[in-house]
């Protein structure tokens, strides 16, 4: 049986990549940890690879930007756990990268799962943050969100020329500030990981980065001191970013 530190660790999307690899690594330092997924098998089959590894592992089935699911998320958390230490708000989609034009609808449906859902997902569980004692809430973001970045380097974010993603991970960084402001008077610390260009479906394997390096700016926000942590900032490997 694996050895638990207490606290509960819900990371969204984490069936593979990137969330995977975050769950793995809190799972190896003692967090209980509860991965989501759109596909139940997938997510089942994410959950015993954590186990297998030595985690505490469990898995609920979750579309982010459904609201009955967001619903059954927060009912299951109360009723096996009856509180959440940490959230990760890792799920996000990059429909752009496909080589097509984009249009609305693409723009649409990045917003509502790279920006909406977080909303969403991180009001709903409010509650149970707030009986943590040390809650933290980490957005996983992008520096293709970044407009201090977009008018120096325009170059690089014309590689991508990703109008949805990188409009909902601006948005996504102005809501890490916003919660961080709203939300600390109910205990919660709120900030933004921007992991780097990492091997993974959506940063494809062009990416020059390992999946397990890419985690380490979430894990490094999860467990560093209280007194340390960076209230609404953008972070990556312990550094801040610009907005």
């Amino acid at each position: 049986m694996a050895t638990t530190n207490g606290k509960v660790a819900l990371i969204t999307g984490a069936n593979k990549g990137l969330g995977k690899e975050i769950g793995r690594q809190l799972g190896a330092l003692g967090y209980t940890v509860v991965i989501t997924a759109r596909n139940k098998q997938a997510g089942e089959a994410a959950a015993a690879e954590l186990v297998a590894a030595g985690c505490d592992a469990h898995t609920v089935l979750l579309e982010v930007t459904n609201s009955e699911d967001i619903r059954g998320l927060v009912s299951y958390l109360e009723t096996n756990f009856g509180k959440l230490d940490v959230l990760v708000n890792n799920a996000g989609i990059a429909l752009e990268w496909d080589g097509k034009p984009t249009d609305a609808d693409k723009v649409r449906r990045t917003l509502e799962v790279n920006l909406i859902a977080p909303y969403a997902i991180t009001e709903a569980l409010v509650p149970l943050l707030s009986r943590s004692g040390d809650a933290r809430v980490i957005n996983h973001s992008s520096m293709l969100g970044s407009i201090s970045n977009a008018e120096k380097a325009w170059d690089q974010v014309a590689t991508f020329m990703a109008v949805g993603y990188s409009t909902s991970k601006a948005g996504l960084n102005m809501l890490t500030v916003m919660q961080s402001k709203v939300l600390a008077s109910k205990g919660i610390a709120v900030a933004a990981a921007h992991p780097g260009w990492v091997k993974t479906d959506l940063g494809t394997q062009a990416a020059p980065m390992e999946v397990d390096k890419g985690a380490r700016t979430v894990v490094h926000l999860v467990t560093i001191a209280r007194d340390q942590f960076p209230h609404g900032q953008l972070q990556h490997n312990g550094e801040r970013m610009p907005w």
